[in-house]
């Protein structure tokens, strides 16, 4: 599975439905590609940063603007959580192997290359950084 974080300006997001949410590199997003980072992990990450409940996670992770969305039959869009959005770019350099560590602990996870998932943490943090306060919102593009 595929889960690339993207920046998107609210504007383009019905042209975007409209071309049947292509890769978001080719329709000019700004993306932080991953591979394996299901809703699951994503739901994990949002706890350790937030302290929210699981189950509130995971909803959040699986918010998506389509109705029923089939993952076999095309990409799914869903959001990355405001918390993450808010909380990640806070965490300093000092504290970001921890944070990686911290959410390598997770079963989907466990098998991961703690260096990859720093340096996906360090990319989305910047990602956050860069785009949001331009009024940018985040998703994920879940693709099998």
């Amino acid at each position: 599975m595929f889960t690339d974080v993207f920046s998107a300006g609210p504007g383009s997001l019905p042209g975007y439905r409209a071309a049947g949410f292509p890769d978001p590199t080719t329709f000019g997003y700004a993306t932080v590609r991953a591979k394996g980072l299901d809703p699951v992990s994503l739901a994990a990450l949002d706890v350790l940063l937030s302290d929210v409940p699981f189950k509130t996670a995971l909803e959040t992770a699986n918010a998506t603007p389509v109705d029923n969305p089939d993952l076999y039959a095309a990409p799914v869009i869903t959001t990355l959580s405001e918390r993450v959005v808010s909380m990640l770019p806070a965490v300093g350099d000092d504290s970001l192997g921890r944070l990686a560590t911290d959410w390598r602990q997770n079963p989907e996870l466990i098998n991961r290359d703690p260096t990859a998932l720093h340096t996906w943490l360090q990319q989305v943090r910047k990602l956050c950084r860069d785009t949001v306060p331009a009024g940018n919102l985040l998703f994920v593009w879940n693709c099998l």
